[in-house]
């Protein structure tokens, strides 16, 4: 890019960047705003992109994952190639104390990946290699490319189901999965990781470097401590998955998921489980899909499945067993698809997945949920319904090897819970922000109505803005150590949000 390009920019940033509201204030550097020759010292050295508003393609790369947020406009988006142009990303938004957000994937309830500032964005940083059982994986590669590139190897790793969420984000909040009641969390597979500070150092942290700084990138957060550039995971070997679905009437709901309760409490740990209740405002009577799914023991898995048949008998049903190869089923979102195609739009020029916008809130529960719990969420969602609303509650396991690790072994602060709760709402893209916000409004309420039975506890992941003492909510007892973990790397607090951990 020429200094021309650069001066008309200077002028039309200083004022974009000055209405950046939604962002806490930076701390400041230099006293001036950086100035044409700045961006283009910067430019000269940078490997990725810097795109600019009229730059061709920036409409599409600077949305996120979660359309709700599609009115922040970035004033410059920073595409970093490799972890030597995150370093002068850092120290550009630092030395001239420019607001910024950094986006692997974009999934954030909260739009933490969204912002009128410098927009960071990883995402060309998404090299995949495998060497024995170690996966290395670039900080902005998504959960698709992850599966099929190892997959094609007979390798995976503990992660989610949703092939366009970026890595990065998912292992740093802890990262719950269908195996993660065989395997552990996708945090727990974390072998190293490379991570710029904000004094603009590459780390490598493992358990013998930078220790404290690997324990925090496991659970504490994503953006808490600096940028991820890379991370080694610890793979396990594939197998075919036998899949459950089974459908039941929501007025048998209390005693559908009091069966399934007592039926988790007798599953192995090779077995994972998910109630989910999807509404839509609709005539149509909203069910209760109890989903269960193994990797490799098909047979232990229909034998547990009948039990729960037995225990369900008299209601009706309709049930169906699939039995997949493990990449089919990991990349079901994506079937008939090449992998380009397999991304959003704003991921991949080639993309086809559909963006939504999203409010989400979650719980965690210790115990499983009493019958006035679970008639307190049936109520709820019934009455959501039939007020023309629409939305879902997921119910997950978890237990197994989640527990296989001591409670302060990583920073994911919920190894003793039993079930996690995710209360959603979405919308189709352009939905306007007033059903957003009562969205948003209706999820944290979930978390108030059902806080006689939880544990208090949040999932880091599914960050919600009106929650109340979210310091204890995501993090529990580990925050005063997360806490001195942020004073000891990022004291000046340059990676900082509205829910971000501050120094001891």
């Amino acid at each position: 890019m020429q200094r021309r390009t650069f001066l008309g920019f200077t002028l039309l940033s200083l004022a974009s960047l000055s209405g950046c509201s939604n962002m806490p204030k930076l701390p400041q550097g230099k006293t001036a705003p950086p100035e044409p020759d700045d961006w283009q010292a910067l430019a000269s050295r940078f490997s990725g992109e810097l795109l600019l508003p009229q730059a061709e393609h920036f409409d599409r790369l600077r949305k996120a994952a979660n359309a709700r947020y599609d009115a922040l406009v970035p004033a410059v988006i920073m595409r970093c190639a490799n972890a030597a142009d995150v370093q002068l990303a850092v120290n550009f938004v630092r030395d001239f104390a420019l607001p910024f957000a950094v986006r692997s994937g974009g999934h954030s309830y909260t739009g933490l990946s969204s912002t009128k500032g410098v927009l960071i964005d990883v995402g060309l940083m998404q090299q995949i290699t495998l060497e024995d059982d170690i996966a290395t994986i670039g900080s902005g590669a998504k959960l698709g490319d992850v599966y099929a590139e190892l997959g094609a190897r007979q390798r995976s790793i503990p992660a989610g189901s949703c092939a366009s969420v970026g890595i990065a984000g998912l292992v740093q909040g802890g990262g719950l999965g269908i195996a993660d009641r065989r395997y552990g969390l996708t945090c727990d597979a974390l072998q190293s990781a490379d991570i710029v500070t904000a004094d603009g150092q590459l780390r490598h942290c493992s358990a013998t470097e930078h220790p404290d700084l690997f324990w925090a990138l496991r659970g504490g957060g994503g953006g808490q401590f600096g940028i991820v550039t890379r991370l080694q995971f610890q793979t396990f070997p594939t197998a075919p998955i036998r899949n459950y679905i089974g459908r039941y009437p929501l007025k048998d709901g209390l005693q559908v998921l009091q069966n399934w309760q007592q039926w988790l409490s007798e599953l192995p740990n090779e077995i994972w489980s998910q109630a989910t209740i999807w509404f839509n405002g609709q005539q149509n009577e909203p069910e209760i899909q109890i989903r269960a799914c193994a990797l490799g023991e098909p047979l232990l898995l229909t034998r547990h499945w009948q039990l729960l048949e037995q225990r369900l008998i008299g209601i009706w049903s309709d049930v169906d067993m699939q039995d997949h190869q493990y990449l089919d089923f990991m990349l079901s979102d994506c079937a008939g698809l090449e992998m380009p195609q397999c991304k959003l739009p704003n991921q991949h020029q080639d993309g086809v997945l559909k963006r939504v916008a999203m409010a989400g809130s979650s719980d965690i529960f210790d115990r499983y949920l009493h019958n006035s719990a679970l008639n307190t969420l049936l109520r709820e969602i019934t009455k959501r319904h039939q007020n023309g609303h629409r939305g879902g509650v997921m119910l997950t396991a978890m237990g197994g090897a989640i527990k296989h690790l001591h409670h302060d072994d990583t920073a994911f602060a919920h190894r003793h819970a039993l079930l996690s709760a995710q209360y959603l709402m979405s919308g189709p893209v352009g939905s306007p922000e007033s059903l957003l916000k009562e969205g948003a409004v209706w999820v944290n309420r979930m978390r108030h109505l059902m806080k006689t039975w939880s544990s208090g506890g949040a999932y880091l992941n599914y960050t919600d803005a009106l929650l109340k003492n979210w310091q204890q909510a995501y993090y529990g007892d580990h925050y005063a150590r997360l806490q001195q973990i942020k004073t000891r790397y990022d004291k000046a607090q340059l990676f900082r949000f509205v829910q971000g951990i501050k120094p001891a």
